[in-house]
């Protein structure tokens, strides 16, 4: 399934195994996406940090054909949770079911996303 209107931007980090898991979900799907490490990327990174209130990776957007960011899906575990729940597709495909999806932050992300710190853009 390819995601024909946009496309997905995803911001990683290497060695980050929340990041490995949900772009291998992605490949699964057939879904291309813009791989951007936030450590080579720290200022395109410290945006969403800042637009978002975020600090794990991975951070998961849908894009529109020209580029803007139109849906945050955040991390890993809410990709997985709305693959589970079917919407993940129509998401991608940017159908009529749009969900907001952007509040998506609890106080246990720590444990299931990889937090960034500043140590790492030093």
């Amino acid at each position: 399934m390819k995601n024909a209107k946009g496309k997905v931007v995803i911001y990683v980090k290497q060695h980050c195994p929340f990041c490995k898991k949900a772009k291998d979900l992605l490949d699964k799907k057939g879904v291309t996406y813009e791989e951007i490490n936030v450590l080579k990327s720290s200022d395109l990174f410290n945006n969403i940090k800042s637009k978002y209130n975020v600090r794990t990776v991975p951070q998961i957007f849908i894009t529109d054909e020209n580029g803007n960011y139109i849906q945050h899906i955040a991390g890993c575990n809410k990709l997985m949770d709305l693959e589970r729940e079917g919407k993940l597709d129509d998401m991608l495909n940017n159908g009529k079911d749009h969900i907001d999806v952007t509040t998506y932050i609890s106080g246990n992300d720590e444990y299931e996303e990889y937090v960034v710190s500043h140590d790492d853009f030093m």
